[in-house]
């Protein structure tokens, strides 16, 4: 079974490798081809600005004799832009996404659709009203009828005999440069009138869980009205210096300077009920979790453990008279075989060798070995 488990691990892992390495170059593969689209993007506009520079140029310094640049392959596409600036090659971030779209209720469900009218409030056609024909949710962005019209280069492998090099198309607008036009009957004139609408909100959010069509009422954000009542306090009196610290006291209070901390500081004496009542609750699930390991123990760990509680109680052992009788034996027993083994008897490790001041014998004749036991 764990030769099975650890080759389950093992798989997991190796999938989990491969995966993390697909992601990765399909991430650097997007990467490189936004790379690629930003790069000719920015040669587009380069061109076209320096294009008309130099038209500038030659107008005012060349004035009648300055070049004519409606003549040639390229007098129908003079003025107009290179197709690679209409496609948008940069994906946006989440926050440039909410900050487009925050006057909406965020880019998550739009509160715009096709068919609104729209104001413009910035460009050549500030003030302007039209229709959105589309809604670009990844751009954050919407193209308006009638609106932000350019020119637009069209291939010469696109453009057919007859029809001419350029397109005149709307370009996307972002969504932070338009606002809302809806008509208000105003009941005290009678009169129906277009309001801007500033900011819209999502009420009565409802999700479908087959489908996961999600309704909502887009409902503007009414801005409210604040009043002056006599319990607030003026600014003046706000602003106005009352206590000036010294160096004998605090500028504050001591009890003031435990709140200023932060509420989970273990410097803070004194703590709020939640965090107390959390810390409380860490300890008793680490007291449940061990008081459950202790109830899932094995009948061998259950024998173990009540050996072990059994030697506990029954306390150190002691030796008795028998036992000590018995350990001398085998002391004994076991110097007995050292000795034999030595050659050494018990007489002569008893009685330690006479010191004599008498010179050495003359004689060589080897002495006799002692006799063994």
């Amino acid at each position: 079974m764990q030769k099975i488990l650890k080759r389950v691990a093992t798989a997991e892992r190796v999938v989990a490798k491969r995966k993390a390495a697909r992601d990765r170059l399909h991430f650097n593969k997007e990467r490189k081809e936004e790379a690629s689209g930003l790069r000719d993007q920015s040669y587009g506009v380069n061109r076209d600005i320096n294009r008309a520079k130099q038209a500038i140029k030659d107008d005012w310094n060349l004035g009648p004799l300055a070049p004519n640049s409606h003549v040639g392959e390229a007098a129908a596409q003079y003025g107009a832009i290179s197709e690679l600036r209409y496609t948008n090659a940069i994906s946006l971030r989440k926050e440039q996404q909410e900050a487009r779209c925050a006057w909406l209720g965020g880019p998550k469900n739009l509160n715009i659709v096709p068919g609104d009218r729209v104001v413009l409030l910035h460009g050549p056609d500030k003030g302007k009203i039209g229709r959105i024909q589309s809604v670009k949710h990844n751009d954050a962005a919407v193209v308006v009828e009638g609106l932000n019209k350019s020119n637009i280069t069209i291939p010469s492998t696109l453009a057919g005999e007859g029809t001419l090099p350029v397109m005149n198309i709307e370009l996307p607008i972002p969504i932070s440069r338009i606002r809302l036009v809806h008509p208000i009957f105003d009941p005290k004139t009678g009169v129906t009138r277009d309001i801007i609408i500033n900011q819209l909100v999502h009420r009565g959010v409802i999700e479908d869980k087959l489908t996961g069509k999600v309704e909502w009422t887009r409902m503007k954000k009414e801005e409210e009205e604040l009043t002056d009542h006599k319990v607030d306090t003026l600014r003046i009196d706000v602003e106005e210096r009352t206590f000036v610290p010294t160096l004998l006291r605090p500028p504050m209070p001591e009890t003031i300077i435990d709140e200023l901390r932060n509420k989970y500081s273990k410097f803070r004496t004194r703590h709020e009920p939640e965090y107390i009542q959390r810390l409380e609750a860490e300890e008793q699930a680490k007291k449940d979790r061990v008081q459950l390991m202790n109830s899932m123990r094995s009948p061998l760990q259950e024998l173990h453990r009540a050996e072990r509680e059994r030697k506990k109680k029954k306390g150190k052992p002691r030796l008795t008279v028998e036992m000590l009788e018995e350990i001398g034996k085998v002391i004994a027993r076991s110097r007995q075989r050292t000795l034999n083994a030595a050659g050494v008897s018990d007489a002569a490790v008893a009685t330690p060798p006479q010191q004599v001041n008498s010179p050495l014998p003359s004689s060589t004749e080897p002495t006799a070995p002692p006799p063994s036991a």
